[in-house]
C-alpha cells in the first residue's frame, strides 16, 4: 500500500495513456485527493499553463484512477497534529501524512518540502 499525494497523481494523469507508471503497489488517498486534483487541473487550465481538453481528459482519467479512496475514523484529529508537529501552516498536505501514519503505509510524494517535514512522521518514498 502506498498513499499518494496530488503530486505524484498529476504526472500520472497527464501520462499518455493514464497511469502506464502506476507501479504495482495498491494506492490510497484521503478523500481530500480527487477535490484538490480537480481544483489544480482547473487552475492549470484556466491559467493557460495546459489547454483547457488537456486538463478535461485528466480529469476523467482521474475519475478512473486505480486509486482507492480511504478514510480513517481519526484522520481529523492525525492530520492537525501532524500539521502541528511539521510546523505547516495548512492541514491538507497533513491530511496525506496522516493517513500514511494511521494505516502504515508509506507516503508518496513530488513535495522536497513535504517530504522533509513528514519524514519524522512517517516512511516517504519520493519517486523518481
Amino acid at each position: 500500500m502506498l498513499v499518494v499525494d496530488p503530486t505524484v497523481v498529476l504526472p500520472m494523469l497527464a501520462a499518455q495513456p493514464a497511469w502506464t507508471s502506476a507501479g504495482s503497489d495498491d494506492l490510497v488517498a484521503p478523500p481530500l485527493l480527487w477535490s484538490e486534483c480537480r481544483s489544480l487541473l482547473h487552475d492549470l487550465a484556466r491559467r493557460g499553463v495546459i489547454p483547457t481538453g488537456e486538463a478535461r481528459r485528466m480529469r476523467r482519467a482521474l475519475d478512473r484512477a486505480p486509486i482507492t479512496e480511504l478514510g480513517h475514523p481519526q484522520l481529523g484529529e492525525e492530520t492537525w497534529r501532524m500539521a502541528d508537529l511539521m510546523n505547516h501552516p495548512r492541514t491538507e498536505a497533513a491530511e496525506y501524512v496522516a493517513l500514511a501514519r494511521l494505516v502504515g503505509a508509506p507516503l508518496a510524494t513530488l513535495d522536497r518540502d513535504l517530504a522533509e517535514r513528514a519524514a519524522a512522521a512517517c516512511r516517504v518514498e519520493v519517486p523518481s
